[in-house]
């Protein structure tokens, strides 16, 4: 039985691929470590990969928006087998013109503590494309649980992230209802109509027959 790593996203967890179907793969679900002071987005991948003890040569990994961007950044060093990205970027270039801003003015280091205030709720469920009370809910409960500190030490990495490099043999599917990563700036292979941000969740059924058919 193969063994896919799987990174979720920041601010989420394991739970996000609860619906997404997985059967026939040794699933190892990556859980995102505690940055040290100042520590680099590089030095960082490196010691996640250590950690979870990521071979450098013919893994199978899949990673959904910040999730992916650490796995781009470990496919400079390590020599995938095959690469899923999800809702996700490749290159600094994938990502929305607006960071720019955020970049120059420091705007992301002034985000709410943990983002669980009720007008960064609302502006979150938008983003993420949550609609229904399932999906606030689930959205909800997973920000509610990330590590606060992570996220800040996350958004200023992805705001400053400089990649360029592509990764090879990549399965990249999009939602073209994305609003943290539109889609119009995305070299993506599938696109998912309808697809918002937390669509591995939301589409799951939609999105397991072209990975399973990429994997198998």
């Amino acid at each position: 039985m193969d063994t896919i790593y799987v990174f979720s996203g920041l601010g989420a967890d394991r739970r996000v691929f609860e619906k997404l179907d997985l059967s026939g793969l040794q699933v190892i679900y990556i859980d995102w470590l505690k940055p040290r002071p100042s520590e680099a987005f590089e030095s960082y991948v490196f010691r996640l990969a250590d950690h979870y003890q990521i071979p450098k040569q013919g893994a199978l990994v899949m990673g959904v928006s910040f999730g992916g961007m650490c796995i781009a950044e470990l496919a400079k060093y390590y020599d995938f087998k095959k690469t899923i990205l999800i809702s996700s970027a490749k290159t600094k270039d994938e990502l929305p013109k607006v960071l720019g801003v955020s970049k120059l003015l420091s705007l992301h280091k002034l985000l709410p503590e943990g983002a669980n205030s009720k007008t960064a709720a609302k502006v979150l469920h938008w983003l993420f494309g949550a609609k229904t009370e399932e999906e606030k809910r689930m959205l909800d409960a997973i920000l509610k649980d990330s590590d606060p500190d992570f996220q800040k030490w996350a958004v200023d990495k992805i705001v400053n992230w400089e990649n360029s490099a592509v990764p090879v043999n990549c399965l990249h599917i999009h939602g073209d209802k994305d609003r943290l990563i539109p889609i119009q700036y995305v070299d993506y292979t599938i696109r998912i109509k309808g697809g918002g941000h937390m669509m591995v969740w939301n589409k799951a059924a939609e999105l397991s027959y072209p990975i399973r058919n990429f994997l198998f």
